[in-house]
């Protein structure tokens, strides 16, 4: 009787002592690795209601402890946006919204989305320099930065993908396609049009030179890999199709072909749609892939990782055109004839 006593004791402690280590690791834990993620205190949130956002955002590991610690130390959180990370533990995280640390307060966020191009995103700069200036700023002054000689030239010694040859003649933007489509948080507040551009090409470095080697390997320079990838980006509306697409323009370009991709006639345009005319095919500018061969001047949009992955690995085929249905299938064609025949069945604009 007596063992049986000192067994169930002992396996009592044990119990509570599991939970305790199990407790302990939950809280002063942190979930991932090194990952930003937004989250937003409303007013009226409860610690609960936090917990409950935290764990759907993959920030804590677990609910029941984070209730437990915020029963025995209760607390108030003031209502912001925070930028927290996965390499945070609870308790980091709880007081950091209790006490609306400024350091991981957002301020101020800008979008730039995939496939745009820099005349929206000088929009978007515009509007958010504004905000955080309190002074009028226009896409004009953007855009001027942007195409400033001097200032070009001190980007170029500062990051290794942007060359000389962003400033060739006939070039509409000398920053075009270079910047990383993400979402950004402006934190900073005495934030310039050089914070958020450094904040954009630092994306675009980081996520363009891990295909350094593919570059060499396809014998092209980052303008030109940028050239290639933002066509393929808004030729593109399913990911499947982006390394199948890729290789279609490869096959073009060794043959010496024109590209013909209306999106760079689009671009010479300055304009969007599906539909271009016969007319709109003429049009004199060195991005028209229907009167040059070769790749345009310069990128027509801002580009994806997805895309520069596509192009850095493009699927080979023995495909040289491609038409896409009004669901966005695409038909890959290997002669202009079987090409023509899926243009005429399945013509949707």
């Amino acid at each position: 009787m007596k063992k049986k006593l000192i067994i169930i004791i002992l396996a009592i402690i044990i119990a509570v002592g599991g939970s305790a280590f199990y407790y302990n690791h939950a809280i002063n834990s942190a979930a991932g690795t090194d990952e930003t993620v937004v989250v937003t205190v409303d007013a009226g949130d409860t610690c609960h209601k936090m917990i409950t956002k935290l764990s759907q955002s993959g920030l804590i590991e677990s609910t029941l402890a984070a209730k437990v610690y915020v029963k025995f130390h209760p607390t108030t959180l003031k209502a912001n946006t925070y930028k927290l990370n996965k390499n945070m533990n609870f308790k980091q995280m709880l007081a950091i919204m209790h006490t609306a640390n400024t350091k991981y307060v957002v301020n101020n966020k800008l979008t730039v989305k995939e496939g745009t191009t820099l005349s929206q995103i000088a929009i978007d700069v515009a509007a958010c320099l504004t905000k955080i200036q309190r002074k009028t700023v226009t896409p004009e002054e953007v855009l001027k930065q942007w195409s400033d000689t001097n200032y070009l030239n001190t980007l170029m010694s500062k990051y290794w993908f942007i060359k000389a040859d962003t400033q060739k003649a006939g070039i509409k933007y000398p920053l075009e396609g270079y910047f990383y489509p993400e979402t950004y948080y402006i934190n900073e507040k005495n934030a310039t049009l050089d914070t958020i551009t450094t904040k954009l090409l630092d994306a675009m470095n980081t996520k363009l030179t891990p295909y350094q080697s593919s570059m060499t390997a396809l014998n092209y320079t980052p303008h030109q890999f940028l050239t290639l990838s933002s066509i393929v980006e808004r030729e593109s509306l399913f990911d499947a199709d982006r390394p199948k697409i890729a290789g279609v323009f490869m096959n073009r370009l060794k043959k010496n072909m024109y590209l013909q991709s209306d999106v760079t006639v689009n671009y010479a345009l300055g304009r969007t749609g599906v539909k271009v005319s016969h007319k709109m095919l003429k049009t004199k500018s060195p991005y028209n892939t229907y009167l040059h061969k070769g790749l345009p001047i310069g990128p027509v949009a801002t580009v994806s990782q997805k895309t520069l992955e596509a192009v850095a690995h493009y699927t080979p085929s023995d495909y040289y055109y491609f038409f896409a249905k009004k669901d966005g299938t695409v038909i890959y064609s290997k002669t202009y004839k079987e090409h023509q025949k899926a243009v005429k069945e399945n013509k949707w604009y």
